[in-house]
């Protein structure tokens, strides 16, 4: 079966729906068609969790979907029973989903005539670009035919199998907390081993940890930094982007001699990251990609904890599941994971030295993402880069792109028909994979998709 439209959107999670609204909003007057296996629009990969356990690590009056309407996701949640948030409320995660969903829907109930907008169930396998015409044929064989088209395709679900040497462990590992039943606990006494310290693994711990007094969680990465703890702060200072900084390390140095300054006038170092935020993107564009590397290599492990902090709820719960002896967080790496009996045992090389042996009844990879795109997990990434039409960028983590999100084919020219936003922009910009970032990205591509600017 073959449907032609005007913009085709691979993927309906955030970024892919945020496009949408923005279209709408903007009034589009072409056919959109949103290509998802999910069956609802909204909840990709962050905001599917059925957990309320699982919350924002951004406070409601920062996650509107629209730039210019700063209160929206907070008007949404008072006119939806949640009448007591204020704007430094971090909400369930799935909530944001629904919210989503419902922005989406309500801009499809004002569609004028002519204009439609429909989600195609799916799985986008392929996209070429014939004679002028593009094509995203889907892993059923149906085709849609757009004029351009948008990769919101986001994150994977997870990360490239851990690099421990395994043995017979395969049911007994988990590749991502996302798929399957990963977050069910099998038995009230279960001992689950988490691979990272994270936002995610974090995520997984409240889970497992809720449903079983007796069950026990260890987490095991290579620096043992867990995510710092949001606090309430005053508004960010501005921060001026240093100058001439040719280098990671120059950055760092300028970052904390601002950080100094601010502790001097009574300020925590949070202030100075957060009004490091809106110029971060102009910095590392200014730095030579060997400097993009080390930062990469070296910070970026200490600067992820404290830049992506987590909700003050839940750090108080992390402190008390390790006060009772439930968790345990070990700086360490994974040698090797073999299957004894009907359990794992983990062989730990420990950051301070010295081999440890944990004993363990699962296994759930939670070391995050940091995708190579020159050899991606997901297919429609590599048929892409083997068709040519688009290429990974200098650091290997992102698709390499224009300043508005149109791909850059193999020839380094950008493309009139095939665009992204979002986590594939990742490496290109600093700061692309959070709302604050995606929804300015999301208007200002509708934009330049309806204006046919390029």
């Amino acid at each position: 079966m073959i449907f032609k439209t005007g913009v085709a959107i691979v993927g309906g999670g955030c970024s892919g729906t945020l496009v949408a609204v923005q279209l709408l909003r903007q009034g589009y007057k072409g056919g959109i068609a949103i290509v998802e296996a999910r069956r609802e629009l909204g909840k990709g990969l962050a905001y599917c969790t059925g957990h309320d356990e699982h919350l924002l690590n951004v406070p409601a009056g920062k996650m509107s979907a629209f730039p210019d309407r700063s209160s929206d996701f907070l008007d949404w949640l008072h006119a939806h029973g949640a009448s007591a948030a204020v704007p430094g409320t971090f909400a369930p995660r799935r909530l944001y989903g629904e919210y989503l969903a419902d922005l989406l829907e309500s801009e499809c109930s004002r569609m004028p005539s002519g204009v439609e907008c429909r989600q195609i169930c799916g799985e986008a396998a392929t996209i070429a670009l014939e004679n002028g015409a593009a094509k995203v044929v889907l892993a059923d064989g149906d085709c849609i035919e757009a004029e351009r088209i948008v990769l919101a395709i986001g994150n994977p679900a997870s990360s490239p199998a851990v690099d421990a040497a395994t043995t017979e462990v395969e049911t007994l590992l988990h590749p991502s907390p996302w798929l399957g039943d990963a977050l069910r606990l099998r038995f009230p006494t279960e001992r689950v081993l988490l691979l990272g310290s994270g936002l995610t693994a974090v995520d997984c711990m409240l889970t497992l940890l809720g449903q079983g007094e007796g069950s026990q969680v260890t987490m095991v990465s290579r620096r043992g930094i867990l995510p710092q703890r949001h606090t309430a702060c005053l508004p960010a200072p501005a921060f001026a982007p240093p100058v001439g900084s040719a280098s990671a390390a120059a950055v760092l140095r300028e970052v904390r001699a601002r950080i100094e300054g601010l502790r001097e006038q009574g300020h925590c170092w949070r202030v100075a990251l957060d009004g490091l935020r809106p110029v971060s993107n102009q910095i590392w564009s200014g730095l030579p990609t060997a400097e993009r590397k080390r930062f990469l290599r070296h910070m970026k492990p200490y600067w992820e904890p404290h830049r992506h902090r987590m909700a003050p709820v839940i750090a108080e719960r992390l402190q008390s599941y390790r006060s009772e002896g439930r968790l345990t967080v070990i700086a360490g790496r994974v040698r090797k994971l073999v299957r004894t009996g009907d359990s794992i045992q983990a062989e730990v090389s420990q950051s301070n030295g010295g081999e440890l042996q944990l004993s363990a009844d699962r296994v759930i990879n939670c070391t995050g993402i940091l995708e190579n795109y020159g050899d991606s997990p997901r297919p429609l990434v590599r048929r892409l880069m083997a068709d040519g039409l688009t290429c990974a960028n200098e650091l290997g983590i992102g698709f390499k792109t224009d300043g508005d999100g149109a791909l850059l084919n193999a020839g380094g020219s950008p493309s009139t028909t095939l665009f992204t936003l979002g986590p594939p922009r990742r490496g290109e910009l600093f700061e692309t994979t959070a709302v604050p970032e995606i929804r300015v990205q999301a208007e200002a591509l509708a934009t330049r998709l309806i204006r046919g600017s390029w």
